[in-house]
């Protein structure tokens, strides 16, 4: 019976599993991605809340209004001499597109009437008012 002589290696390995890394660095920038998209920067809204909505997914030009009268074009704070100018710009570059004019709950008439006043004078004839679902209990 004869035995085997084993060589051990006296050098250090310094070889790194990159493999193992970029895995890891793929996933969280997956998850970074997915995740910042779901975030919404802009005013503080409250939408009011209705029995039953429907979702187009269409929502390209979204104008908001807070409770002070405080007005957002796609989550960028604009002054209201401005809104007029801001939306023909965005009808040409989407000429098919509906408007969306998020109106917080608490705010006045007055203020949902000024925007929609704005967004007929640029051009858009759909205005869309995007609500939240009332939770229904089991």
């Amino acid at each position: 019976m004869s035995l085997r002589k084993v060589r051990y290696r006296t050098e250090a390995l310094a070889d790194v599993n990159m493999t193992n890394l970029i895995d890891v660095v793929m996933v969280l920038l997956i998850s970074f991605i997915l995740v910042s998209n779901f975030v919404q920067t802009g005013l503080d809204i409250q939408v009011p809340e209705v029995g039953y909505v429907t979702a187009t997914g269409k929502e390209k030009i979204i104008v908001g209004v807070d409770q002070f009268g405080k007005i957002s074009v796609n989550g960028a704070p604009i002054n209201k001499e401005e809104l007029v100018g801001k939306l023909k710009g965005l009808k040409a570059d989407y000429p098919e597109e509906e408007i969306f004019i998020r109106v917080d709950k608490r705010s006045l008439v007055e203020n949902f009437a000024f925007v929609s006043s704005g967004a007929k004078e640029a051009g858009f004839n759909k205005i869309m008012l995007p609500m939240t679902l009332l939770k229904q209990e089991p």
